[in-house]
């Protein structure tokens, strides 16, 4: 793994912490080593860098801010996999060990938010509170209301596809991510975050593990979720949910039925804010998550 392309971010190290299977996972690790340990997991097509406003912060109030690169993204492996959310909350449950971390606070948004929603519920004794930005657990309801919704995951379809997805993913001038970015969000992207992002899913295997990503939630695990495989699931912790109105695709609807699901849940709705919350309110988010971390 080529550490000299990872940006430099003032007391950041990288970590690359074997999980099994032939699989690394790239860890950005910021913050006293006996802080008190949050996580922050990104979506898709971004990697630890989509943090990179709020791990200095953190850090400085004396938290240990972990920053893992899913499997598929940024400096982590891309192995010949289907790319199982459950397989890739175990790889962060796995990192945890690795580092001798017994728990923490999870911070997920986009494609972060299933894969840590998992990891909270296989791995309970891990996880002491949730934090969603702009995202979605595994306890969707079938129904007229979410039926109405679907259309607004047309953008899915063809980055699932096989060779198709691949090759849009992959694109060098990234012509479909930054029109879906700008859909999604509202707004343009910091212009060499876009590009960094840009290339990493240009590395060996990454195109094809960010088309599986969506290709196995269409195909498998999505059937799983609105069949109700998780329909008698609760969490015993704070659950936070900040979300971005502006967000075309996920809205409100699909987090119906969350406040049962938690002890403790709170939604908050942002007007004037998209699907990339952290990017474009990275001071609000802040404001929000030190408060969640100060109660939780």
């Amino acid at each position: 793994m080529n550490q000299r392309s990872i940006p430099a971010l003032a007391g950041v190290e990288h970590r690359f912490v074997d999980v099994g299977g032939d699989v690394t996972i790239h860890v950005a690790d910021a913050g006293p080593a006996d802080g008190s340990p949050v996580m922050l997991v990104h979506g898709f097509p971004q990697n630890w860098w989509a943090w990179h406003e709020l791990i200095g912060p953190l850090a400085a109030d004396g938290y240990r801010v972990l920053c893992p690169d899913l499997r598929g993204a940024g400096w982590s492996s891309a192995p010949d996999d289907r790319y199982y959310k459950t397989d890739m909350a175990d790889d962060l449950a796995t990192v945890l060990d690795r580092l001798g971390v017994a728990s923490v606070r999870l911070v997920a948004t986009d494609w972060g938010g299933p894969v840590a929603a998992f990891m909270m519920l296989r791995h309970p004794e891990k996880v002491t509170g949730f934090f969603g930005l702009n995202t979605v657990g595994p306890w969707l309801k079938l129904d007229l209301a979410l039926v109405r919704q679907l259309w607004r995951f047309w953008y899915q379809i063809p980055l699932a596809l096989p060779v198709i997805g691949p090759r849009v993913i992959g694109d060098p001038k990234g012509r479909f991510l930054g029109m879906l970015g700008r859909w999604v969000a509202g707004f343009s992207l910091n212009e060499d975050d876009f590009w960094l992002y840009i290339r990493r899913m240009r590395e060996p295997g990454h195109a094809v593990a960010g088309s599986r990503w969506y290709r196995t939630s269409l195909t498998r695990e999505m059937v799983r979720v609105l069949r109700g495989e998780f329909a008698n699931t609760s969490v015993d912790i704070p659950v936070r949910f900040l979300h971005g109105m502006g967000d075309p695709v996920i809205t409100p609807t699909l987090l119906r039925g969350y406040a049962e699901r938690a002890r403790d849940f709170q939604l908050e709705t942002v007007d004037g804010v998209g699907h990339l919350i952290v990017d474009q309110r990275p001071e609000l988010v802040l404001v929000r998550l030190r408060a969640f971390l100060h109660d939780t």
